[in-house]
């Protein structure tokens, strides 16, 4: 003989809202806690200029240490999930411009960048104006808050590495 079910008291709608609601938030902060805004918009931009998670969490200095699965999650829930998604994207959209520049500064370069650049030789001892004029005949391959100086500095890299097509 088994003992009789005694039904459980029903909660009060009240309650039962607060119940779901708490459940919620817990999934989605969990995973908020160490991704700053900063750290999506770098992630998401770094992501549309290589095409490559590996590259951008080799490359890419976040606010803190994330392992590749941890940058693979991010991206897959930045994409897929919407609660995450849309919190992400109302984070970013409260930072400040100045901040948005620095970030957008810190963006990896594409290999069709890397390839362009390539192109001056480094023999040459090219002027800010060289590097302009790049930018202007292709601004369909540079990001587009890509500075002249930006792109010297990372030729400049690119020569003390022998990454240039002549060396």
């Amino acid at each position: 003989v088994s003992a009789p079910v005694v039904p459980s008291p029903v909660p009060t709608p009240g309650l039962a809202k607060r119940m779901k609601k708490s459940k919620q938030p817990l999934q989605v902060t969990k995973d908020l806690g160490r991704w700053k805004p900063a750290d999506d918009l770098l992630l998401i931009n770094a992501v549309l200029q290589t095409n490559d998670l590996t590259s951008v969490h080799l490359g890419v200095k976040f606010s803190c240490r994330f392992t590749l699965r941890e940058v693979q999650e991010r991206w897959y829930a930045l994409l897929y999930d919407p609660i995450i998604s849309k919190l992400a994207c109302q984070a970013m959209r409260q930072l400040h411009p100045e901040a948005i520049a620095a970030i957008q500064s810190k963006v990896l370069f594409s290999k069709a960048e890397e390839q362009l650049l390539t192109k001056v030789g480094s023999a040459s001892q090219p002027t800010l104006d060289t590097f302009q004029e790049l930018l202007h005949k292709h601004p369909d391959v540079f990001y587009p808050s890509r500075t002249a100086k930006a792109l010297q500095l990372h030729w400049q890299l690119m020569k003390q590495y022998f990454l240039l097509d002549d060396q």
